[in-house]
């Protein structure tokens, strides 16, 4: 298999896994969108019920919606950082990866990775002043099997740090680039 065949197979990987995954969004979007509109009408009785079993105060319920909101929004954000890796992968399928906006696109990643990290933190502050109920919810006293997932690691923090890096690196190269056009 040539370099260019593999390049090509890389890029067909690459572009079905983002399609994939916002397709995967967008369901999940839906779903967590469902399932609010069904909390607050049909379902709005169970709800204070169960809130009412585990001894939470009133305020569950409107901090449950807005960590569904919140996770709704995160998905929103991984939805917009797929459709610019989407964009940056088109413009290396065309052979013109040093384009001015694919310096945009990877600072916008970069900032759209920042906000994933803040909402993420929010959200496990809200996870762990639901933990207590939730545990008395599912009857498993002691049992914190619980793992919403929300987290700033290091390999997320060396994310951002390498996708705004990278953006200076290709906003260079589209000013060389133009730069060389100049004198040619």
């Amino acid at each position: 298999m040539t370099k260019q065949a593999q390049s090509d197979l890389l890029l067909k990987a690459a572009r079905l896994l983002v399609i994939l995954g916002q397709i995967f969004i967008v369901i999940g979007t839906i779903g967590i969108g469902i399932g609010i509109g069904a909390m607050v009408t049909v379902g709005r009785h169970a709800v204070f019920e169960r809130i009412d079993k585990v001894g939470a105060p009133e305020t569950a319920f409107p901090l449950l919606i807005i960590s569904l909101l919140l996770v709704m929004v995160m998905l929103q954000i991984g939805y917009r950082f797929l459709r610019n890796l989407g964009g940056i992968i088109a413009t290396v399928g065309e052979g013109d990866p040093f384009a001015l906006k694919n310096a945009e696109r990877l600072s916008t990643m970069g900032w759209l990775t920042v906000a994933g990290h803040v909402l993420a933190l929010v959200l496990a502050a809200m996870a762990a002043w639901f933990m207590p109920y939730l545990v008395k919810l599912d009857g498993a006293k002691g049992h914190h099997g619980y793992d919403f997932g929300f987290n700033v690691g290091l390999g997320g923090i060396l994310l951002t740090l390498i996708l705004f890096i990278l953006a200076r690196v290709f906003r260079e190269g589209a000013r060389m680039r133009a730069d060389l056009e100049g004198t040619v």
